[in-house]
């Protein structure tokens, strides 16, 4: 992007940060609450230190479309407000083909982040704003009994300044049977394709400094609170 400190902004804040995996779906009336924890490294001062992003969110199925699991998810940035901005995100996710074997499952999702730092007083009134990033998923998961190994591509477009920002992804999930908790652990390369001419911060990166992208790993925890348990 042209503007580097929008793109940095928008990707630590929003799709910087991360979110409940789709790689497996939700019964109609099924609810999921969590959090999730981590994103991008920097390497400002060394050694690489995970910036710390905090997500409280949750996913909810609806009913079916054409035998096709649907479900939204929705959340909220806990570590955005400390830094004077207001973040959520929400979205679906469409399950379109159920796998077997090493066959696998495949779902798209559709996500919005909103973002504002009206809540910051310290800044200038003409530097308050909203802006908003759109997020698209393409997801592959196999089963492992109740578990999953999932990866996938994402490609996240600012409303502002839109072009394509490319994030692969791979993960696992774990959901014990018969039990409500289920624990998520994901890294992504936070736009691969993506190289700035100049980093005020020093990232974590593909190919050295300045690199491609940002490299992530969060980890979630997750609670059924609706329908059966895995």
């Amino acid at each position: 992007m042209k503007n580097v400190v929008l793109w940095a902004s928008a990707l630590l804040f929003s799709s910087g940060c991360g979110t409940m995996s789709a790689a497996y779906p939700l019964d109609e009336g099924e609810n999921r609450m969590g959090v999730t924890f981590g994103g991008p490294f920097t390497t400002t001062l060394g050694p690489p230190i995970p910036v710390p992003n905090l997500i409280v969110e949750g996913r909810s199925g609806l009913k079916p479309v054409q035998d096709m699991p649907l479900d939204v998810n929705y959340g909220l940035n806990l570590t955005a407000i400390a830094f004077g901005q207001a973040g959520i995100h929400t979205g679906a996710s469409l399950h379109l083909f159920q796998g077997e074997g090493w066959a696998p499952s495949v779902s798209i999702t559709e996500r919005v982040h909103l973002y504002s730092n009206h809540l910051d007083s310290t800044k200038p009134a003409e530097t308050r704003m909203f802006w908003g990033v759109n997020e698209a998923d393409l997801t592959l998961s196999w089963a492992l009994g109740n578990h999953f190994v999932y990866g996938g591509a994402s490609n996240v477009v600012d409303f502002a300044d839109p072009e394509l920002l490319l994030s692969p992804f791979a993960g696992v999930a774990f959901h014990p049977k018969g039990k409500s908790l289920g624990i998520q652990l994901e890294a992504r390369v936070h736009g691969a394709n993506f190289s700035p001419d100049i980093w005020d911060v020093s990232w974590l990166s593909l190919g050295g400094e300045p690199g491609y992208g940002l490299i992530a790993i969060t980890a979630g925890l997750s609670w059924a609170l609706g329908g059966k348990t895995q």
